[in-house]
């Protein structure tokens, strides 16, 4: 503005063009700043984007690895189960085996103990004996021996 121009009183050029460069001058220190600013909250938000996906990436890890942990313990359950059922079974037939056996030995001697008595009382008899050895076994009857051998069996019988 000129004198002219101005209807009261006005500010020479000068003063004007220092309030204005004095103006552009910080208005530049402003823009610096405000630049400055912008490019730490770029930087900011890059690094808390960044550490947003670290931690998106560290959660899906953590659970991959549980879920990774569960299947291998469902399947340490699952083999656990198979052996405790296995070892029950194999239990189970050894007491069954065992059982037949016991069964087994408990005929074998009611049978030796019949066997026993029956035999006990027939070879009492002295008929019965002497049919066993001599007309069943064709052999002479044991009481009939003679300890001694042949030679004491012949002196014998010239007597």
């Amino acid at each position: 503005m000129t004198e002219t121009q101005c209807a009261g009183t006005c500010a020479a050029d000068d003063d004007l063009r220092v309030i204005v460069d004095s103006h552009a001058r910080r208005l530049d220190g402003l823009e610096d700043d405000v630049d400055t600013l912008k490019s730490g909250q770029s930087a900011m938000m890059e690094k808390l984007i960044s550490v947003e996906a670290q931690g998106q990436e560290r959660e899906r890890n953590r659970a991959v690895e549980a879920s990774d942990t569960r299947k291998a313990l469902t399947d340490l359950t699952k083999q656990i189960a198979e052996h405790t059922g296995a070892q029950k079974r194999q239990n189970q037939i050894a007491e069954d085996s065992l059982r037949r056996w016991r069964k087994l030995a408990v005929v074998i001697g009611l049978v030796c103990t019949i066997g026993a008595a029956v035999g006990s009382t027939l070879l009492s008899d002295q008929e019965v004996a002497s049919t066993i050895w001599v007309h069943w076994l064709h052999l002479r009857e044991p009481w009939d021996a003679v300890p001694g051998g042949q030679a004491n069996a012949a002196s014998l019988s010239t007597h």
